[in-house]
């Protein structure tokens, strides 16, 4: 037992080093020596383009109906001695190597090693902590505009993909690695999302996404912090990069003078019943009165909250009736869902009414 034990690790470790070069070059030659050995034992039957193929294969995967088998004895020596042992030996190399191929791809994306170049408008998640990025991941998932292709999670430290079934996987040895922000082919997805274990990572994480972004990024990119320093940090060298922190003082603050004000600010972001969107104002669009534009989101059973204006890092919030808000800008308003913005009835400039 210990030697046929033995015999088979031997055998299958050279299974695993044969190519599918020469698989497929020993299958070739086997079935070329077992036509040439049928011929020359007379089994002419065997031996036709509609006969062989069929009976080769028939034979090597042992199934055998039995339709076409050899009709003389120096034939059935040929199968009992060459074809049946060859083909059936080859038949089981293809079926190894084959399995093998496909458990080291799905190996492969389980651990973080593939590479997802050519992906776009896709979402790349750096850092995992746990079910709150599990949570993060579902958020992003129900909106459905913002899974164009998908999440790319790039993480250090995760030795599989902890959602398999939802998203794809990087494995890097440290934020910094530029390698592993080139597979999730960072520099065409359409939002970066850092929210690493600690502040320190997410700096890190951040200088690099941003070192290969550029300073004028076309993908939206949010950082996670924990603490002030940082997100100072980053703002004062990349103003584009949005920062979010826990539940700000303010709030806390806020919440304590109005009762319910820190649940009201959760709700404006969290999924379920009426929460915040953004909508941009297309490139078609000129600037616009607020009073015109508040009126067009309450058609659309939305109540518009403010915009940010091109090139500008901090959102007005209420502006007056007659406020302009210039072309390009980005709105917010609280709605159930999201609005299309193609199906949006976009009010004509003020010069145009009158």
């Amino acid at each position: 037992m210990f030697v046929l034990g033995r015999i088979v690790r031997t055998l299958r470790t050279h299974l695993r080093r044969v190519s599918w070069a020469v698989l497929v070059a020993a299958l070739v030659l086997h079935m070329l020596g077992s036509w040439l050995l049928l011929a020359a034992a007379g089994e002419a039957k065997l031996l036709g383009l509609d006969a062989f193929p069929y009976w080769y294969m028939t034979t090597a995967t042992t199934i055998g109906y039995g339709d076409l088998s050899p009709g003389t004895t120096a034939g059935r020596y040929v199968v009992a001695f060459f074809v049946m042992p060859g083909a059936v030996a080859l038949f089981a190399s293809v079926l190894g190597k084959s399995s093998a191929t496909l458990l080291n791809f799905w190996k492969r994306h389980q651990v973080g090693r593939m590479g997802y170049t050519d992906m776009r408008g896709h979402t790349v998640l750096v850092g995992w902590r746990g079910r709150e990025s599990a949570r993060l991941v579902q958020l992003l998932l129900s909106d459905c505009s913002t899974d164009d292709e998908g999440i790319v999670l790039i993480a250090e430290g995760v030795a599989e993909n902890p959602l398999p079934d939802r998203i794809r996987f990087v494995a890097v040895e440290s934020y910094a690695d530029f390698d592993g922000y080139q597979r999730a082919a960072l520099t065409r997805a359409a939002r970066v999302i850092v929210h690493c274990g600690s502040d320190d990572q997410t700096l890190a994480a951040v200088f690099a996404v941003m070192a290969q972004l550029g300073p004028t990024p076309a993908a939206h990119v949010v950082a996670h912090f924990d603490g002030e320093t940082a997100s100072r940090l980053v703002n004062s060298h990349y103003p584009r990069v949005e920062c979010t922190r826990p539940l700000h003082v303010d709030v806390i603050a806020r919440a304590a003078q109005d009762a319910g004000s820190s649940l009201v600010a959760t709700q404006w972001l969290c999924a379920g019943g009426a929460t915040q969107f953004s909508l941009p104002m297309p490139d078609g669009v000129a600037s616009l009165e607020a009073g015109r534009l508040a009126a067009a989101f309450r058609a659309q059973a939305a109540l518009w909250i403010g915009y940010r204006a091109p090139g500008s890092v901090d959102p007005v919030l209420n502006p007056g009736e007659q406020a302009q808000v210039p072309a390009g800008s980005l709105l917010y308003y609280l709605a159930d869902r999201r609005i299309d913005s193609d199906r949006f009835a976009w009010p004509a400039p003020a010069a145009e009414v009158a």
